[in-house]
Order: structure tokens, then sequence, then C-alpha cells
């Protein structure tokens, strides 16, 4: 378990607190707003995608039950292309995981590179059915927004503050 305390006390006045980093995917609290900003650069093998996500997920978690409003900010900008494997471990070991947690809310950036890009709609589709097929999934308050704009994106997740 990852111990938040030292983090939950300068979130307040620290824009991009780096919180985590496997390989060349990097997590960081934005304040404003209210997000984990996921940067992924270049390849990452499937073990460490799998090793990041399942931490980011404890840190989600506890900031959750600190009564923490945290959206997603998921940055594919410079990504190279996932692999099939590790996006149908997100979707269905991860996509259950958040979708049960309360309100959820991210935005995706889409990456430059056409093969990413791929990746990306595979995820995508992928995260939808995994939705559409858990029980009570009509209850479930959870959209995702894939975007190429970054200022767009987060003109979009202010409008979902409540």
């Amino acid at each position: 378990m990852i111990d938040l305390t030292k983090h939950c006390m300068k979130m307040k006045t620290i824009n991009n607190e780096p919180l985590l980093t496997v390989a060349g995917i990097a997590l960081a609290r934005m304040t404003h707003p209210p997000c984990l900003k996921i940067t992924y650069k270049g390849y990452n093998t499937d073990e460490e995608f799998i090793e990041f996500h399942k931490k980011t997920y404890e840190i989600f978690i506890q900031l959750k039950q600190a009564g923490e409003q945290v959206f997603f900010f998921s940055d594919f900008t410079d990504s190279e292309a996932i692999s099939l494997s590790a996006i149908e471990w997100f979707n269905r070991e991860m996509i259950p995981l958040y979708a049960t947690v309360g309100r959820f809310r991210g935005v995706l950036i889409m990456p430059k590179d056409p093969f990413s890009r791929i990746s990306m709609e595979e995820y995508m589709q992928g995260a939808a059915k995994t939705v559409m097929q858990m029980p009570h999934a009509h209850l479930i308050d959870a959209k995702q927004k894939v975007f190429e704009d970054k200022a767009a994106a987060i003109a979009w997740l202010e409008k979902q503050m409540i």
C-alpha cells in the first residue's frame, strides 16, 4: 500500500505533483481540475503497464476514501502501441473496479502514432463492452471521452465537477 499522507497535505497547493513512475508511465496529481494525470511515453511492457495500473488504483482508492473528487487525465500523445493482452487485462480487471467506485470521469488524449490510435480504439470498445455486461450497468455513473486537444479535455473535465 502506498502512503499518500505526505502527498495529500501538499496537493491543494501543488499543481502537478509526481506520485508514481513505472518505466515510461508517470502519474501526477493535478489540483485543477482534480485529476490523476497519467502520461505514457514510448513503449511499455505488459508487466510495466500492469504494475503501474495496480499501483494507480491503490492511490485512486486512497484519495476517494479521503473524500477527494478525482478524475483521470490520460495523455497518450507520445505513447507507442499498447499490446492487446495489456488492453484486455485492463478492461477485464480494472474497468470493473473503477466502474463500481461511484462517479467516474476521465479523458484520453489520443496518441500521434497511428498504430497507437488503434490500441486506444481497442481499449474504448472493450471498456464499453465490459461496463455494459456488468450487473446493474444502468446504475454505473461513468463517463470517458477521447480528445485530440488537451485544453478541450480539461474544459470538459471542469464541466464535470460538482
